[in-house]
């Protein structure tokens, strides 16, 4: 027989490789289990609307420099799905698959980097910390809502660091910094660190501080240049970012402190035990860094953790709830490759024999496949316990089911536009008020649909040139108030009731008043003009 090492007794060089390409499988594995049980088959009403953005740019349309309707987060993940959009790939497919190549690639990049540098054990830490992250963390960055793609363009800096040129390492480091902070500002805790580790590294450097500036002045740039749009469009603002999101008090750092474990929920290893314990491993890990004389790693460090305590001051953080359709840990979303940059740091000090190493990584993969068991329970239950947030999730298969229905009567009854109505209030009926947005935003989206127009509320605010503001002709409106729509139907001629009882659907005739003056004056939705 041949006589090759067993594998319990391998090189330590082709055992971190093996372990490295497990890990590596593993995690695309389960990312394809979440697509495939949750990412493509639901849809939120804040994705749906970023897929129309990706339609848009698909066919050359550049209509806001954000998601439409905000002063904040650019639509990175619609432009990388444009292309594939543009050839005929369906979105609610594409995005999703996107988003989530976005939220790996920084473990991944940097896993492979340090395996290019010869750190092995770092490298498998870095493949490693996606998989200890619970399934909540994996629900939260299937989702495309701009949450991860700032953090996703830290992982070209390892890459970027290895040019030899100076200037254009230094320049490019500074752009992707700048970028990363435009794009999302929950990658700040990260490039915080990453800034003071630079400047330890280079401060001597004159090109450094050059193209350091080159970047703080490409950062102004792209947020004057933003803002001076939506200043000069003030109609294209439904939900600004505003000072007043941005204000800073101190008792909200202490309010914070003492509920950190839901800013961190879904977002750190061993979510049911390690927010009380997360301070202690650091304090371990940053313990272990001095004794090894890592000073500078130590600095970065320290100022991550205090940036991330200054962040807690900030109204805007502390927006959202434990749902991981609106979760608070979404600001905190760079904590795990925070996490993975201090247990590299460690790792790379010490040594593991292979026979230990190949263990680890065998118990991982069968945790994780024990993880991924539940999923289908952990998706239900998250769908049942969104009424706290803001948005909504709901199956494509209902919604495509609902949306057809509405096309086929709009269609039956000859209408010129759709007009859905939100009604009862969120606080009333999270379900019912949102139903609104998704005949509004996925409807376009899921099946071939006729115009529609979501009055007073629609992100989509150039329609409201088109539709707000003249008599529509026939318009058919979906939802409403059921008692505000019966008084009408008593006191008005020529409000027409259509469909089942299932969905409030009522066809007007209307040649001289607009959408929003007949809504007002019907009074079905009390939100109309808030």
């Amino acid at each position: 027989m041949n006589g090759g090492s067993p594998m319990w007794r391998m090189p330590p060089e082709r055992a971190t490789r093996l372990g490295l390409w497990v890990l590596l499988v593993l995690g695309f594995t389960e990312r394809v289990v979440i697509l495939l049980r949750f990412g493509t088959r639901y849809i939120g009403i804040d994705d749906a609307l970023i897929q129309q953005v990706a339609i848009d740019y698909g066919n050359g349309i550049f209509r806001e420099p954000f998601l439409y309707g905000q002063n904040y987060n650019p639509m990175l993940e619609a432009l990388l799905a444009a292309p594939f959009v543009r050839i005929g790939a369906d979105p609610w497919i594409v995005l999703p698959i996107v988003t989530s190549l976005l939220a790996l690639w920084p473990f991944w990049s940097c896993a492979l980097w340090c395996r290019r540098q010869r750190f092995g054990t770092s490298a498998l830490m870095f493949a490693a910390v996606p998989l200890l992250l619970p399934l909540e963390w994996e629900l939260i960055t299937t989702q495309s809502r701009g949450f991860v793609h700032g953090i996703a363009l830290l992982g070209f800096l390892p890459w970027i660091q290895g040019i030899r040129s100076v200037l254009p390492k230094h320049l490019l480091t500074s752009v992707v910094l700048a970028l990363a902070i435009w794009c999302n500002p929950n990658a700040a805790p990260a490039v915080v660190g990453i800034v003071v580790w630079l400047i330890g590294n280079n401060f001597r450097s004159k090109e450094f501080w050059i193209t350091g500036i080159a970047g703080l002045g490409l950062l102004f740039i792209l947020h004057q240049w933003s803002q001076t749009y939506y200043a000069d469009h003030p109609e294209r603002l439904i939900h600004p970012l505003t000072t007043s999101d941005l204000a800073f008090s101190a008792d909200r750092i202490l309010d914070g402190l003492r509920h950190f474990d839901q800013h961190v929920l879904h977002v750190i290893p061993f979510a049911s035990i390690a927010a009380g314990t997360l301070p202690v491993l650091l304090v371990l890990g940053l313990a272990f860094l001095i004794r090894r004389g890592r000073t500078l790693e130590v600095l970065s460090l320290f100022t991550i953790a205090i940036c991330m305590i200054l962040a807690l001051g900030i109204l805007k953080v502390h927006e959202g709830c434990t749902s991981v359709f609106f979760p608070k840990s979404r600001m905190f979303l760079a904590l795990p490759l925070i996490l993975g940059v201090l247990a590299a740091m460690v790792a790379k000090d010490i040594r593991i024999r292979s026979t230990w190493m190949l263990a680890c990584v065998v118990v991982l993969a069968a945790s994780t496949v024990f993880k991924v068991i539940p999923i289908d329970s952990v998706i239900q239950r998250e769908i049942a316990e969104q009424d706290c947030a803001y948005v909504r999730e709901e199956p494509i298969a209902l919604l495509r089911e609902r949306c057809a229905l509405v096309s086929e009567l709009a269609e039956d009854h000859h209408a010129d536009l759709i007009v859905p109505i939100r009604w009862p209030g969120i606080r009333e009926d999270h379900r019912a008020h949102f139903q609104a947005h998704f005949t509004c935003y996925a409807c376009p989206v899921l099946t071939g649909f006729p115009p529609v127009y979501g009055a007073g509320y629609d992100r989509r605010t150039w329609l409201r040139n088109t539709y707000g503001g003249s008599a529509p002709g026939r318009v058919l409106f979906v939802g409403g108030d059921p008692n505000a729509w019966a008084r009408a139907e008593a006191e008005h001629a020529g409000i027409e009731r259509i469909g089942d009882r299932s969905i409030e659907l009522h066809m007007i005739q209307s040649d001289t008043a607009s959408v929003e003056r007949i809504i007002t004056a019907l009074g079905v939705d009390d939100d109309l003009g808030r």
